[in-house]
């Protein structure tokens, strides 16, 4: 497996979300497993890509349309995970949301 997803030929778009880490991430790791999991069945997911440091971490996720990213972040499962990271793993935290218009 790579690290670096296969995308498709743009556009498709990329969901950016760099976290500072709080103190306890105890069951975070298996949570983003568990995350990683439920995303792969979703229509509309293509990858993703993840980078991790000791108090920080980088998570590129991509979608075919916005409505699969709109979908995604409906998902009951998601919003717990959602919820434990902003009340109890993330000291800060950002979601943003790119069209890729060109790849290479």
């Amino acid at each position: 497996m790579s690290f670096i997803v296969e995308t498709p030929e743009p556009p498709y778009y990329a969901v950016i979300a760099p976290i500072e880490w709080s103190d306890d991430v105890e069951g975070f790791p298996e949570m983003a497993e568990k995350m990683l999991e439920l995303a792969q069945d979703q229509d509309g997911f293509i990858g993703m890509e993840m980078a991790a440091e000791d108090s920080c971490s980088l998570s590129v996720s991509y979608w075919s349309s916005l409505e699969a990213i709109k979908n995604w972040s409906k998902h009951a499962e998601h919003l717990v995970a959602k919820k434990l990271g902003k009340d109890k793993w993330f000291s800060k935290y950002k979601t943003h949301i790119a069209k890729v218009e060109r790849s290479y």
